[in-house]
């Protein structure tokens, strides 16, 4: 089709736009700006609700409350009690820090991941009163003695053991012991021994989830798409419960229909989760809402932990609670180690079919990636894949576009003969339709089928943790946009202007069965695809660009044998 005077009017008015759009977004305030590469970390990071260790002073002890309440909370301590250094277990991913003085997990560092500067580890630090991993009851207690606290680097085990007093002045020792089991997952077991000679009950007795962030708060990263931040839990009936953290009170703070077998938060790239070996009796909730910061809209920290009812211990007996804590990034592999409903937390698609192709699809990419050694070629070896399994489809909707192509003079002469008498017009055309042997449909219905695994392998590399911070070709992070420049605000990314020449390419290459005005409207769509999905990340315009060249070899190799056909029919005539 010829270019026209209105045709190139539009497309200059589209090209002045987008050029445009961005600046002019962040001079009206309509977009959120990043945060200053140079500001820490902890200026985008709420203030914790736990007191430090070095805050805790024996003189003005603070005694713990119950889980309904939002002030902060530690435990008390005697006088004669000495306030610890912190101990420390790790393995090759992730080191723990603990606090002796209130038994909490203070923080986890992620070894081998990164904050946005490629070279600052993640590091989860914030927590919601009473603390990562405390244990505390609707009681009152004072810690009266430390009995142990080692840390043993070979076993990658740390031990607890205080000696407690309640406020009915009832004693007990409370023994935490902590071991990293694998690479992501640890063990965490909770004992309480009865030292006194009557009962001790707690009508209520909790562990504290760990917190977790927004992803893009929790590590300065720009350009996140699809950020997520949501609880999650699955019931011993194996029914999972999903709410996300800025939900409305009365659905996050939804008591769950089952005891709980493991809960917790994940953000787009992590999770952290707690299985108990005896179920929660229900669940405990937990958020903190902080105000807009610079760009950024309002955001919650968010924790979901459970709780026992009616613990009864008789007199010199000890009862002992176990628990699997999974604190890293959202690997399917890794989560299914932690327990097989685990990896329905990705949420990678629309759920259903969508979400259970694209895990697969990520599976099958990180094998690709063991093989070849490279997310980038594993990303163009399985769209290669994808377009291959569907040759077949795709040629049998490009013959069927070709004929309804061949039809267009015919249409046109029965839309002009019967203009005032559409009934008649539409009998016509299904009339040719049958006569001719085509299918108006036939062109859509095999494009159709290939929708589902387009969008879930789509699904895949959006949300795929494998993909951050990796880079390919000129490729810094296949998790971000593929941009080499700016030019007046406007970042230069290559992979999508690329993919949007060869939509132009594919769309002059490909059977038209329109009339020419829907032909021109639909020339226009390369430009609308281009300013939509201009920051897209580069592992999803890789994809697409790929995706995009083998559309066109399809169409030059199907002509190229048509031609080969004809000519063939012709000599032998």
């Amino acid at each position: 089709m010829k270019f026209d005077k209105e045709t190139i009017i539009v497309f200059c008015i589209c090209g002045i736009v987008l050029l445009a759009w961005n600046p002019l977004c962040k001079y009206m305030g309509w977009v959120k700006e990043a945060p200053p590469a140079t500001a820490p970390a902890q200026q985008t990071a709420p203030t914790k609700e736990i007191i430090p260790t070095q805050q805790i002073v024996p003189a003005k002890p603070t005694s713990i409350v119950p889980a309904k309440a939002t002030s902060s909370v530690t435990k008390v301590i005697a006088e004669k009690v000495s306030i610890l250094p912190e101990q420390k277990i790790e393995n090759e991913h992730s080191s723990f820090i603990f606090n002796p003085n209130n038994g909490i997990l203070e923080k986890i560092v992620f070894l081998k991941y990164f904050q946005e500067d490629y070279k600052t580890p993640i590091t989860l630090d914030n927590n919601i009163a009473p603390g990562a991993l405390a244990v505390f009851a609707d009681t009152d207690w004072t810690i009266n003695e430390i009995l142990d606290n080692s840390a043993d680097s070979s076993t990658k085990t740390y031990r607890l053991v205080r000696k407690m007093t309640n406020v009915a002045g009832k004693t007990f020792k409370l023994t935490q012991q902590w071991q990293i089991e694998s690479d992501y997952i640890m063990n965490y077991s909770v004992g309480i021994k009865n030292t006194g000679d009557s009962e001790l009950e707690f009508s209520e007795l909790s562990i504290m989830g760990i917190s977790l962030l927004p992803f893009s708060i929790l590590t300065l990263d720009t350009d996140i798409n699809r950020e997520t931040n949501a609880i999650d839990y699955c019931m011993v009936n194996g029914t999972l419960g999903y709410v996300a953290t800025n939900d409305d009170d009365d659905d996050f703070f939804a008591p769950a229909k089952d005891k709980i077998r493991w809960c917790g938060g994940n953000n787009k790239y992590f999770a952290s989760l707690i299985l108990a070996e005896k179920p929660f009796d229900k669940l405990l909730a937990k958020r903190k809402e902080f105000p807009k910061l610079g760009k950024y809209a309002k955001y919650y920290l968010a924790a979901l932990g459970g709780s026992y009812s009616n613990i009864s211990i008789p007199s010199g007996k000890e009862e002992t609670f176990s628990f699997k804590c999974y604190n890293g990034p959202k690997i399917i592999s890794q989560l299914a180690k932690f327990d097989k409903k685990a990896p329905e937390i990705m949420n990678l698609s629309w759920g259903g079919p969508m979400d259970w192709i694209a895990e697969k699809l990520l599976s099958f990419l990180v094998y690709l990636k063991g093989l070849c050694g490279s997310y980038g070629w594993s990303i163009i070896i399985i769209t290669v894949m994808v377009r291959m399994l569907f040759w077949p489809v795709t040629q049998k909707a490009n013959k069927s576009m070709k004929k309804m192509q061949k039809l267009q003079p015919q249409m046109k002469e029965i839309r002009a003969q019967y203009k005032d008498d559409p009934q008649t017009m539409n009998a016509k055309v299904m009339e040719l339709y049958r006569t001719e042997k085509v299918n108006p449909l036939g062109g859509c219905l095999p494009i159709l089928m290939q929708i589902p695994v387009f969008i879930a392998l789509y699904s895949t590399l959006n949300g795929a943790v494998e993909l951050r911070q990796v880079p390919f070709w000129w490729i810094q992070d296949l998790a971000k946009p593929d941009t080499v420049a700016t030019i007046f605000g406007l970042a230069i990314n290559p992979l999508i202007i690329a993919m949007t020449g060869l939509m132009v390419l594919q769309q002059r290459l490909t059977p038209a069965a329109m009339d020419p005005a829907q032909q021109k409207m639909m020339m226009f769509m390369p430009v609308v695809m281009l300013f939509m999905l201009y920051s897209l990340p580069a592992g999803l315009t890789l994809y697409w660009t790929v995706s995009q060249s083998l559309a066109i070899l399809q169409l030059v190799l199907q002509k190229r044998m048509d031609t080969d056909n004809n000519q063939l029919v012709k000599k032998a005539a």
